[in-house]
C-alpha cells in the first residue's frame, strides 16, 4: 500500500515536472516570437516605444477620435504633459501593416519644423490567442505624433467661415516648400511623399505648415527611381498625370513637384480649378494676378508674392516633367524671384 502511494507520488511529481518544463519551453518560445515580432516593427533605433497602458490612459481609453482613414484611426490624448495624436494602424487588404512600416521608415528620423514630428510607437497584443497562433491578426500597432490642433489647409481654404489671410497663405507656401526641399534634397536617402494635398498639410496655432500622412511615401536613393507594380496611388486631383495609369509607374521627385504646384494654385485661387489653370496656361494676360487671385481676399495681398505663387504653380504643373523646377529652385524663387529654370537645366 505504502509502495503504491509512493509510486503515485513519484509519477505525479514527474507529470508536474514535465508540465512545468513544457510550460517553461512554451513560454520561452512564445516570448522569443513576441520579441521577434516587436523587432520586426521596431527596426529603427532612437524612436521611443510607448506601452499600450500609457497610450490607453493618455487617450482616455481611446475615446476621442479626431480622424479616420482607410487604414487608420486617430485619437487625441495627453502624454507626458504634451498633446499627442495616437494613430492606430489597421491592416490592409492583404492583412499587412505596410502603412506602419512605411511611416516608420520615412518620417521616423526626419527633423524639420515643417514636417510632422513622430514622437514614438507602440506594439501590443489585442487577443490572448496570439500566444498560441503567433499571427498578426492578434497584434495592434500605433504611431504617436505631435498633435496639431488647428486643422488642415483644406479646412481653412474651403470649410471655415474665416478667410485665410494672404500673409498666412504665403507663410504656408514657404513652409510647405521648405518641407519638400528638406525631404527631396537634405534627407539621405531622399523621401518622396506621393500624396501632397491640402488635407495632408496641418497648421499649428501660428499657421506654420506641417506636412503629414506619410502612409504612401517611399525612400529612394540618388540615381534610383521608384517603380510600382500597382495601381496609381495618391489623390487624383493632385496627382501627376504621368503617374495616373495602371501597372508600372515611375514616381520621381518631379511627381511630388507637380502635386506641390497644384496646391500652390489652390492656395492662390482658393479652390482647385483645372479649367482656369488650363486657360492661364494657354493665354497668360497681364491681369492674370488679379484674375486668378482668390476673390475672398478682396484684393488684400502683396502682388509680387501672389505672382510668384501663381507662376511657380504653373511651372510645377507642366505636363512635361523635365520642364518642372526642383524644390531648390522653387525655394529661391519664392524668396527672390528671378528665372524659374527646369530641374534638368544646366546651372547658370
Amino acid at each position: 500500500m505504502a509502495k503504491d502511494r509512493h509510486r503515485t507520488y513519484i509519477i505525479g511529481g514527474a507529470v508536474i515536472l514535465a508540465l512545468a518544463l513544457l510550460l517553461a519551453i512554451w513560454s520561452t518560445v512564445a516570448w522569443c516570437r513576441w520579441k521577434c515580432t516587436c523587432a520586426h516593427f521596431g527596426k529603427d533605433r532612437g524612436i521611443t516605444r510607448f506601452h499600450y497602458h500609457d497610450l490607453s490612459i493618455a487617450t482616455n481609453k481611446f475615446s476621442d477620435i479626431i480622424g479616420q482613414g482607410g487604414f487608420s484611426v486617430v485619437y487625441s490624448g495627453i502624454l507626458n504633459n504634451e498633446q499627442v495624436a495616437v494613430k492606430k494602424i489597421i491592416k490592409d487588404s492583404k492583412g499587412e501593416f505596410k502603412d506602419f512600416l512605411t511611416e516608420r521608415a520615412t518620417i521616423g528620423n526626419t527633423r524639420h519644423m515643417n514636417v510632422l514630428k513622430l514622437e514614438g510607437w507602440c506594439c501590443t497584443i489585442s487577443n490572448f490567442k496570439y500566444w498560441f497562433s503567433h499571427t498578426l491578426d492578434d497584434v495592434m500597432l500605433f504611431l504617436v505624433y505631435e498633435l496639431i490642433a488647428n486643422g488642415n489647409l483644406h479646412e481653412h481654404l474651403s470649410e471655415k467661415p474665416e478667410v485665410l489671410s494672404w500673409e498666412k497663405r504665403y507663410k504656408i507656401v514657404k513652409g510647405l516648400c521648405s518641407a519638400l526641399h528638406y525631404l527631396h534634397h537634405q534627407c539621405s536617402p531622399y523621401i518622396l511623399h506621393r500624396d501632397i494635398k491640402p488635407g495632408n498639410i496641418l497648421l499649428d496655432n501660428e499657421f506654420n505648415a506641417k506636412l503629414g500622412d506619410f502612409g504612401l511615401s517611399r525612400v529612394a536613393k540618388d540615381g534610383e527611381e521608384i517603380a510600382l507594380q500597382t495601381r496609381a496611388v495618391g489623390t487624383a486631383l493632385y496627382m501627376d498625370p504621368l503617374c495616373m495609369k495602371d501597372g508600372h509607374v515611375d514616381f520621381r521627385r518631379s511627381s511630388d513637384v507637380y502635386s506641390f504646384g497644384i496646391v500652390l494654385l489652390e492656395i492662390a485661387h482658393g479652390e482647385n480649378d483645372p479649367f482656369l489653370v488650363h486657360k492661364l496656361r494657354t493665354d497668360l494676360p497681364e491681369t492674370f494676378v488679379k484674375d486668378f487671385a482668390d476673390k475672398k481676399l478682396d484684393g488684400k495681398f502683396i502682388k509680387t508674392e501672389m505672382e510668384r505663387v501663381i507662376l511657380l504653380g504653373l511651372r510645377c504643373t507642366e505636363r512635361e516633367e523635365n520642364q518642372r523646377p526642383s524644390l531648390i529652385t522653387a525655394t529661391y524663387f519664392l524668396e527672390n524671384g528671378g528665372e524659374l529654370r527646369p530641374a534638368t537645366a544646366a546651372p547658370a
